[in-house]
């Protein structure tokens, strides 16, 4: 067996048993040694492998073929096999994973889950709303040192739980969509003022553009696309430098609404933009200081997936945008009792969305930006 082979498949995590195709095992990493008894030289030795293995060797099976085996222990394992042919010549190799372990940490995740939605939401909620009068009165009362640290650090841990509590909640089995018209740059404006603070810290200033109500109108849930809104722009402020300026901007792009939070001359690698829509961070990388640090984008897009929407980091020439997008007009889902009310409102939405499109169309352009108003953060 080719060296440079053997110190690739001594690196992998899965179990790679190479064979003959008379069924006679040429090599075996330590991940497969673990998982079925293989010797080298003879045959493999769970007969299931091994009836497996000579069949294909002898062209009876299509390859890649799939196959299961259990470990040999008092509570087995389940193995899930694929039989391939080796990278070079005739040989055969079976690649195997424990489907056992795969389920184990699914399971537990869902135990965390439910055990969140059972025994920490309601004491998260309560926390969150007691805080806000505690810290008046440990205010009014003048009280500094231990006492003063102690209600900050309980604040900034109540946003951490109330985060968590979302996350839970918006990656249950509830569907979270409302019918609610929504004006996305009053969305924008309250997101800036909640991310502000974090901005200011880290000397980085938010110029908002477009910020006119003249947009059309996005239908959902005011309070979650709120979220959804504060995640994203915290996210944007969070993979910004110290000094730069991130522009914020909204435009109707046919029948739908891009916000656009633009950051100059940053570079996000692909690295970092798939970790932002890792909760946690958990896979990112092992730095104990920056690795961690929040929520990340999974938040926002599993509240715009909802929603019929997205969030996606663009790479530009001299620049990296965070965009989220949602349809506009009229809602995705629409209850089965409407008032006459929201029929004539969702009808107005869609008109005017056909009537600026038409617009658009005869003037040469498909996008356009709308009016400027004075929202900028000053550093």
């Amino acid at each position: 067996m080719n060296e440079a082979f053997r110190l690739l498949f001594d690196q992998v995590k899965s179990g790679v048993v190479w064979v003959q195709r008379d069924g006679i095992v040429r090599y075996a990493n330590k991940a497969a040694v673990q998982m079925t008894p293989v010797m080298l030289g003879q045959a493999m030795m769970d007969p299931v492998a091994d009836r497996t293995v000579k069949a294909g060797g002898q062209g009876m099976l299509k390859l890649p073929f799939q196959f299961e085996l259990t470990t040999q222990e008092a509570h087995p394992d389940s193995i899930r096999a694929v039989l391939i042919g080796a990278p070079v010549g005739s040989d055969l190799m079976v690649v195997l994973n424990n489907v056992s372990e795969e389920r184990w940490y699914s399971q537990a995740l869902e135990n965390l889950v439910g055990y969140i939605e059972a025994e920490m939401a309601h004491p998260i909620e309560a926390l969150a709303r007691k805080l806000p009068q505690i810290a008046r009165i440990v205010q009014q009362q003048g009280a500094t040192g231990d006492l003063a640290a102690l209600v900050e650090e309980a604040t900034s841990l109540s946003v951490k739980l109330s985060k968590l509590r979302d996350l839970v909640s918006v990656f249950g089995e509830s569907a979270i969509q409302r019918d609610e018209r929504i004006l996305l740059s009053d969305l924008l404006r309250r997101a800036v003022s909640e991310v502000m603070p974090a901005a200011r810290a880290r000397n980085i200033t938010l110029s908002a553009q477009g910020l006119s109500d003249d947009l059309p109108a996005v239908y959902g849930s005011a309070h979650w696309l709120s979220k959804a809104m504060s995640e994203y722009l915290e996210q944007s402020v969070r993979s910004a430098q110290s000094g730069d300026l991130i522009e914020l901007s909204i435009q109707a792009v046919g029948a739908r609404v891009n916000v656009r939070a633009r950051n100059q001359g940053l570079f996000v690698s692909h690295h970092e933009r798939r970790g932002a829509f890792v909760p946690f961070g958990v896979g990112d990388t092992g730095k104990p200081g920056d690795a961690r640090q929040g929520i990340g984008l999974a938040l926002s897009q599993r509240i715009l997936e909802q929603h019929g929407g997205c969030v996606r980091i663009e790479d530009e020439f001299d620049s990296v945008d965070f965009v989220l997008e949602l349809p506009a007009g009229a809602p995705s889902t629409q209850d089965a009792q409407l008032s006459v009310e929201q029929a004539h409102r969702y009808a107005r939405d869609m008109s005017e969305l056909l009537n600026r499109s038409m617009a658009r169309r005869a003037k040469g352009g498909d996008t356009a930006p709308a009016s400027v108003t004075d929202a900028t953060a000053a550093r």
